[in-house]
């Protein structure tokens, strides 16, 4: 009974994170600010919500170096970062969460630009679809709608950031 307690107590306190998580995304009042933003901090807010997809399919590794903040939608980058994370961990089969990993990198580019750069050890996109992952509708999943990598372009591409994309079958 006392394990019982202990793991229910456990998941309480996973929920409680989860919702002042979810209230940084949902923010009636300031969801279409912008400001300065600590990427650091908007990526640890994703990777945790994304947890729950994550741990059963990859080991999440991140790398983040110090970098500068960037101007713009506190919210709606964290959007960002959670769908290309679960999108990422969705990529993978589940079971094997020590054989695969999600790495996190965040770093200052060449041109003194923030990059984050998610990656996984998914199947692989076929270079025929590779072209259209980011067009509305289009999708590989059997129940996906097409819309989330599409609206990932666009909230990038009103912070004034770009967004690519390579893979390999098999990588």
């Amino acid at each position: 009974l006392r394990d019982e307690l202990r793991d229910a107590a456990a998941a309480c306190d996973r929920v409680k994170h989860i919702i002042r998580d979810l209230k940084v995304f949902a923010r009636n009042s300031e969801r279409d600010a912008a400001g300065p933003i600590n990427v650091h901090h908007v990526l640890e807010l994703s990777m945790r919500m994304a947890q729950n997809e994550i741990r059963h399919r990859a080991r999440l590794l991140k790398s983040l170096d110090n970098v500068s903040a960037v101007h713009g939608n506190e919210a709606r980058l964290g959007q960002v970062f959670l769908n290309l994370l679960v999108n990422a961990a969705q990529a993978i089969e589940d079971g094997n969460a020590d054989g695969n990993e999600i790495r996190v990198i965040a770093r200052t580019g060449r041109e003194g630009h923030v990059e984050v750069e998610i990656s996984d050890t998914g199947s692989g996109i076929t270079a025929e679809n590779l072209p259209h992952i980011f067009d509305p509708f289009y999708s590989t999943k059997f129940a996906g709608s097409g819309l989330g990598l599409a609206s990932v372009v666009g909230v990038v591409r009103s912070h004034h950031g770009a967004l690519c994309a390579a893979s390999e079958v098999g990588k």
